[in-house]
């Protein structure tokens, strides 16, 4: 089926991205400082959606009209940074929600319905500064990164089967890509605020289903934006290079001038008197 191949080819690029980026860090983790990092990105909120007034409605009833996933945000990060200038980054989303509905027709006792919702969306990015963070300077830096969202819906609805509440759920589930460009301002050694000034965003989701006429619906949705968003940034030191650890001792050594050995007082030779 399409749809599972779709998923098949995302977890896989998810994995072998992930792979990579862990091997990539125990190789630099030996030999460069160790920064730890927490931070959170922000973006305005787009009000603007996706609007197809003429598209035909194929796809029955696995999308609602102008539905879009502008708003999800993986918003906080946890970092590791090698030598400074480069670093892994891993972004976080969670989202929860719940619908209680009560219906009720005439003399008809009341029919409730509940829907419930789960997101979590995961994403491996790479951040590298163009020039060594320091204090009281700016450091533009470039940002690429591939996450994926894990949805799941549930209802008590005896008219939603469970194959088509797996394919809403498709429909929420984006993989995609980011790459951005920015700067930071480190008002101190470990804390910058920050602004990616350009940045695209790619997402897809596909879904299918078989309903009870045993009519196949399928959909797919590709997106393409841009954004602009604010950075806060935290990093403190958690190992130094054996370099730097050995720089301040060597520069000791240097500093200190060598010690010159002491001659022996010689005496003065004895006068004609002392002989005497």
């Amino acid at each position: 089926m399409r749809g599972d191949d779709s998923r098949m080819q995302s977890r896989r690029l998810l994995l072998a991205f992930s792979t990579a980026g862990l091997i990539f860090g125990a190789a630099s983790l030996a030999h460069a400082d160790v920064h730890l990092a927490i931070g959170s990105r922000f973006e305005p909120y787009r009000y603007t959606m996706a609007h197809f007034p003429n598209a035909a409605t194929t796809a029955g009833d696995l999308t609602a009209p102008n539905q879009s996933f502008q708003t999800t945000s993986l918003a906080p990060y946890f970092g590791a940074f090698f030598a400074q200038r480069y670093g892994l980054m891993l972004g976080l989303d969670l989202g929860w929600a719940r619908l209680n509905t009560d219906k009720q027709m005439g003399a008809n006792p009341a029919v409730a319905t509940t829907d419930s919702f789960f997101q979590l969306g995961l994403a491996l990015g790479f951040k590298l500064y163009m020039r060594d963070p320091k204090k009281d300077r700016i450091a533009p830096y470039a940002y690429v990164d591939v996450y994926k969202y894990f949805a799941s819906v549930s209802t008590n609805n005896t008219n939603v089967t469970g194959d088509q509440a797996s394919a809403q759920a498709d429909t929420v589930s984006p993989v995609g890509g980011t790459l951005a460009i920015g700067a930071e301002y480190f008002l101190g050694t470990g804390f910058s605020i920050g602004a990616e000034i350009f940045g695209l965003r790619v997402s897809h989701v596909g879904a299918e289903y078989t309903d009870s006429t045993m009519t196949r619906r399928d959909v797919g949705f590709t997106q393409l934006s841009m954004y602009s968003g604010l950075t806060l940034n935290y990093r403190f030191q958690v190992q130094a290079s054996m370099k730097a650890s050995d720089e301040p001792e060597e520069d000791k050594r240097r500093s200190t001038p060598p010690s010159t050995p002491q001659q022996p007082t010689s005496l003065p030779p004895p006068t004609p008197e002392a002989v005497d």
